[in-house]
Order: structure tokens, then sequence, then C-alpha cells
């Protein structure tokens, strides 16, 4: 299915990336998109209401947030069904990352109605550029579980790609992501960008072992930008540790389990090129 945005024969879900701290930075367009709109939904209408305020925006108001999207998306595709156009916004940023709204445009998606991506503030970019580090390919994953097991894993997952990777942090977090960053990932290159677009924006800039000690208190806003995985891994030679094994009467499966857990690389690698060799054997 293709989607022609500007149709006027279509109602239009807007999505509008507001303000992160400065409200210069909401565009022309932002504001007259909600302007125009016949209704807005919101992360918390409350902090809306102020921003609309500052820019003379009387509009009605639906709260979208991560326990009410289901609700939500309700209103919203009875709205659109009657020919209103609608509007989507979180309290700071673009809507959708690391933010609600995901399941709402999905919904809206699916009856076949078009939504409009406008561009704008988002966190994660201007700490990228401000990082120093490479921004060529980058992988933004957002914010890691909670659970400390889980984000345990999720920075192994991480530990191998060859990219910059982008999280979020909450404050009180900090300090302790930090300390599983540098166990798990080793003492990179790293930059903290705190209250961005803000009066009081800082960006560090340093390993992540200096990082511990700047940190252990902070307040604000916080992107983390990690330097990428330096070590080139040397896959042909693995293979052959993994065919040495097996002729020495290892298992492929067990060859390929001790090669890749001694050397933290995927199986999936591994294994892919053993089935390979196989084929030409």
């Amino acid at each position: 299915m293709i989607q022609h945005s500007y149709d006027k024969e279509y109602s239009n879900c807007f999505i509008v990336p507001t303000p992160i701290g400065n409200l210069k930075d909401m565009t022309f367009r932002a504001v007259e998109v909600l302007k125009s709109v016949d209704a807005i939904f919101a992360e918390d209408t409350r902090v809306t209401n102020n921003l609309l305020k500052n820019f003379d925006i009387c509009n009605k108001l639906y709260q979208c947030q991560k326990f009410s999207e289901a609700k939500a998306s309700v209103t919203a595709l009875e709205l659109l069904k009657n020919k209103k156009n609608i509007a989507v916004v979180t309290d700071r940023g673009t809507p959708l990352i690391s933010d609600p709204g995901s399941l709402l445009v999905q919904n809206i998606i699916k009856e076949g109605y078009n939504v409009i991506a406008l561009p704008g503030a988002c966190a994660f970019l201007p700490a990228l550029n401000m990082s120093n580090l490479d921004q060529d390919k980058f992988l933004f994953y957002g914010f890691l579980d909670s659970k400390e097991s889980t984000s345990n894993a999720e920075l192994e997952k991480l530990k191998s790609i060859n990219f910059t990777i982008i999280l979020y942090e909450a404050p009180h977090r900090l300090y302790k992501t930090l300390q599983k960053i540098y166990k798990i990932l080793g003492n990179r290159q790293i930059s903290i960008s705190r209250e961005i677009t803000k009066v009081y924006e800082e960006v560090f800039r340093g390993t992540v072992l200096e990082a511990i000690q700047q940190y252990e208190n902070v307040k604000g806003e916080i992107v983390i930008v990690i330097e990428k995985n330096t070590n080139e891994m040397n896959y042909d030679e693995l293979f052959k540790d993994v065919l040495e094994l097996t002729q020495l009467g290892m298992t492929s499966k067990d060859a390929i389990k001790y090669v890749s857990k001694k050397n933290n690389v995927s199986k999936n690698i591994l294994y892919s090129m053993y089935e390979e060799n196989k084929k030409w054997k």
C-alpha cells in the first residue's frame, strides 16, 4: 500500500516533535499543524497545554500514555473516520522515540489512514553530533531495561557491534549504568550529554572510567554515546579453530559453542560459515 501523504481526500495523523528544552526549537510548521488539526493526543495533557499557551494554540487535548494507548486509539480512529485531522505529541522531543505513541500510530496505519511525520527536536542526534565519536554508522538503543540481569544481557549483545551506540538514561540510574558499561564493554571512549538545549547543557567526553568518577550524583536528562567496538574479529581464523576442534573429535555444535564463547562472538556467523563449508566439500 502506498501512502499519498498530502491527498486531501484522506484524514491525516501528524507526528509533531516539540522542543526538548529550548522553546525556540519549535518549528513554524509544528505550530501551524497544531493550530490546524482538530485534536491533539499528548503524553501529558498538562505539559502540552503549557507548551500550547506559549504559541497561542487552543485545541482539544486527549491523553495518550503507554497504559492508555488502546483507549486513545479508539478515540483517534473515530475522529479520523469523521474526516478530522489529529496530531500526536510527547512531553519533549519526537513522539514514539522512547515515548508513547507507537501502538496508536500502528492502529491508525492498520486502518488505512495517513500518518505524516514532521522533522524536529530529538535528543539523541545533538548528543551524537557533540560526542566526537564516529557518526557514519550508529545504533540508537534507547533505555536499557530496568531489570539488572536483562540490561546486562542487552549490553552483552551490544558488545561486539561495530557501530557507535546511543543510550538514553535516567539520572538516578546513570552511575550504576556506567559501572555496567565498564564491566561489560570495557573502558571505551564515551560522551554524556546532559540537559541538551537548556541553559545548563553540558557534554562530557572521555573514558567510561573517567565518567564514573565524574557522575556519582547527577540531575537532568541524559544521553550516553559509546565508542564502537574497535576490536576487529577475524572470523576466518576463528573458523579454522572450529575445524581443528572437530578434527580432534568434538561435534560441530560443541566446537562452535566453545569458540564463540571463548572469543565473545556470534554463534550464528560461525554456524553459517560451517554450513557453507559443507556445501563445497
